[in-house]
């Protein structure tokens, strides 16, 4: 019984033995199941998908991003019903272009396996709003809308949730953003504050 409650099926069936090898499912890309839908599911949006260190990423083009995984949360044999995070990577340096990744983490409650899906953009570019599938994405979206300035295409309430309202100094988990700001703030006590470094991944 606790066999079958960990794979999602009896000790002998099929849905057993492609699930049972790991938290993230099949190392192998070409063997994982949620790889193998959602490239048949979607050839024109698939992208790529890797395995880092037992973790199963897809990578997925932007414009599909919500119809993909809302794909992943309702197919029968997949069932990722729960969104355990959503987050940005700010890529500077690392590549040309698209300088953004938004990463979508999910959770298969039923089958007891992880997945991630990232999708590339550039600054802005409208992302599609995970709200309309997970209500948990509200707050997450928020975050990376201060953060990143990520503009979230569908979210019922995309505002400011970290930073003042009224906050004009750009992003802070961008890359190219000065470690002290941009602008000078002298707190009483400290009249002379440490010297102002230029980030080096700053663009001329």
């Amino acid at each position: 019984m606790a066999e079958e409650q960990q794979t999602g099926g009896p000790a002998d069936s099929p849905g057993r033995r492609i699930w049972a090898t790991g938290h993230w499912g099949p190392t192998e890309p070409e063997e994982h199941p949620a790889v193998i839908a959602v490239r048949e599911r979607f050839p024109d949006s698939f992208v790529d998908a890797v395995n880092f260190r037992d973790e199963m990423t897809i990578r997925v083009d932007r414009p599909a991003l919500r119809e993909i995984v809302l794909f992943l949360r309702d197919e029968s044999s997949l069932r990722y019903n729960f969104l355990s995070d959503l987050t940005a990577v700010d890529m500077l340096r690392l590549r040309d272009n698209p300088r953004f990744d938004v990463v979508v983490q999910l959770y298969s409650i039923p089958r007891r396996q992880r997945l991630r899906v990232k999708a590339a953009f550039n600054d802005g570019d409208p992302v599609p709003s995970m709200t309309l599938l997970y209500e948990g994405a509200n707050w997450l979206e928020r975050e990376a809308y201060d953060m990143f300035g990520i503009v979230f295409e569908g979210h019922p309430d995309l505002r400011r949730m970290l930073l003042p309202d009224d906050w004009d100094e750009g992003h802070p988990l961008r890359k190219d953003y000065p470690l002290r700001g941009y602008r000078e703030y002298v707190q009483p006590g400290f009249e002379n504050p440490a010297p102002r470094v230029r980030s080096r991944f700053r663009r001329p």
